[in-house]
């Protein structure tokens, strides 16, 4: 902890100095970047988060290389992990030449609407058309809406396309395309998620998530080497 407890920020009071950098800054957003084990704040006797300098910093670098580099959350942790997440000097490229294998995402803590609102601070407008074009599930078992922590990311990357043009209705495609590989995968993958052996299943699921990976890395490149055409 740097210095004594006054020398510490709430979180409001972060949220406070962040937003005029950050506009979309919300306490909503703080809290969820801490439950994804992106932020460690110190903690009052009281049980109530205080932001240290070393914390804030942590803070605007995850926010910077949301906003900047586009990486998802889990991308960004991969780096904090290792010690690579600094943005000082960066230069604004893909992420490097291969980073682990994700895992397919389980048991993700869900939110509802409203909190979807705060965290990724989009209109509601906005979040309604992505439901409406099928880039997230817009509905949980309920009937009710309910967002997943990818569809969060999901939502987060479609606003900052958006804000260079690229609309709801033009990323719908990538839904479909999504589905198409992700069918053909569970394909490859199908012997051994069907089987009645829980260590084999478990061997399917890691398989699978492997060819995901490796899918995105190939779709990555191809996107970029089309991408090199243009300049």
């Amino acid at each position: 902890m740097n210095g004594g407890e006054d020398d510490l920020l709430t979180i409001g009071q972060v949220v406070d100095a962040l937003r005029e950098e950050f506009p979309d800054l919300s306490i909503s957003k703080v809290r969820y970047l801490e439950d994804r084990g992106l932020l460690k704040p110190d903690r009052t006797v009281g049980g109530y988060r205080k932001f240290s300098t070393t914390g804030i910093r942590a803070l605007r670098t995850v926010l910077t290389l949301q906003r900047d580099e586009f990486l998802p959350l889990e991308v960004i942790k991969q780096r904090i992990d290792r010690g690579t997440a600094s943005v000082i000097g960066r230069v604004l490229a893909p992420s490097g030449p291969f980073d682990a294998p994700r895992g397919l995402p389980k048991d993700e803590s869900t939110h509802t609407w409203q909190e979807a609102l705060e965290i990724t601070g989009v209109s509601e407008e906005f979040l309604r058309s992505l439901g409406d074009f099928h880039l997230f599930e817009q509905r949980g078992p309920t009937g009710d809406p309910v967002l997943s922590d990818t569809d969060l990311e999901v939502v987060r990357i479609c606003d900052l396309l958006a804000k260079h043009g690229v609309e709801p209705r033009n990323l719908r495609l990538l839904r479909s395309a999504a589905e198409r590989e992700a069918s053909m995968l569970g394909q490859v993958a199908a012997p051994a998620l069907r089987s009645a052996h829980p260590e084999r299943r478990q061997e399917g699921e890691r398989l699978l998530a492997d060819l995901g990976s490796l899918m995105a890395r190939l779709l990555d490149l191809l996107l970029y080497k089309e991408l090199s055409r243009l300049t």
